[in-house]
């Protein structure tokens, strides 16, 4: 009897855990909403492009950091830029929400497609807060000296290095991973592309192959610098995309051409990123 109980307990919680997220999912508002976040994404890479271009011009010396801090700083001296951050937060996290929903919900996609959406849902979940707290006065938000305190703050947990270093691998994994979809172009699962013109399906397939491999590249150096922070148990190690850039802008001319190119890459996966907002089947795994 007991056992029993334990066993069918769960299922009324499961069936309105899958009513509610039917809901969310085949809400019409919240799927504009969270085309709305992938819009946002979109915009972000598009003024992180211009944000290398400048410090690739300025040999790193912008005094604009080229990160999600940097982007957030020059979007907030405009008199409504409180306004767009805010509606980023909203959002990234109606994206979130719906894509955890479209995995509870979607019967038809097999395990590994669904653990992917939700684990893309609840990233841009907890995305939400960096706007936010943004928003609300944490100016250092997404910088590199934030990154730097936060990676000397775990450094000296108990097992703090391999909370590092395991930060580094899922970095490098998960870059590894778009690679690899970016090489196959498993990323137009899930797209609605059935009625597009012809034109836009090879522009989806270009855009995505190139935008994703090369914000892959980019992002790789900052996992492999966690894992050197790690080893060394020194956060000066943990360097992020602005150090990273900046860096390279120093160099001799081959620096800033680098820059160029990967200003090139990023406007590039920003047109994949808009061409996504507009056919990703949102409220589905994919």
């Amino acid at each position: 009897m007991n056992n029993t109980m334990a066993v069918t307990a769960p299922a009324p919680v499961a069936r309105r855990t899958r009513k509610m997220a039917g809901a969310l999912g085949g809400s019409r508002s919240a799927r504009v909403a969270a085309r709305a976040g992938l819009a946002t994404r979109a915009a972000f890479y598009l003024l992180l492009a211009g944000i290398v271009v400048d410090v690739a011009f300025a040999g790193g010396a912008t005094g604009t950091q080229a990160n999600a801090n940097g982007a957030l700083t020059t979007i907030a001296k405009d008199p409504v830029g409180s306004i767009a951050i805010g509606a980023a937060a909203f959002g990234f996290l109606a994206l979130g929400l719906v894509r955890v929903a479209g995995a509870i919900r979607d019967r038809e996609a097999d395990r590994g497609q669904r653990l992917r959406t939700l684990a893309q849902g609840l990233f841009y979940a907890v995305l939400t807060w960096v706007p936010l707290s943004f928003l609300f006065g944490s100016r250092q938000t997404g910088s590199e000296q934030a990154q730097h305190t936060e990676t000397s703050t775990v450094l000296g947990w108990p097992g703090g290095r391999i909370l590092v270093a395991a930060a580094g691998l899922v970095v490098v994994g998960v870059c590894a991973y778009q690679i690899k979809c970016a090489v196959t172009q498993d990323f137009t699962d899930g797209m609605s592309l059935r009625t597009a013109p012809r034109w836009v399906c090879r522009l989806v397939d270009v855009a995505g192959t190139v935008g994703i491999a090369a914000r892959a590249l980019v992002f790789v150096p900052i996992g492999v610098l966690l894992l050197v922070a790690a080893a060394e148990a020194d956060p000066a190690h943990a360097k992020g995309l602005d150090a990273e850039l900046a860096t390279l802008a120093r160099q001799s001319w081959w620096g800033p051409a680098v820059l160029v190119l990967v200003a090139a890459g990023l406007v590039v996966f920003a047109c994949y990123a808009a061409l996504e907002a507009r056919y990703r089947r949102v409220g589905r795994s994919s």
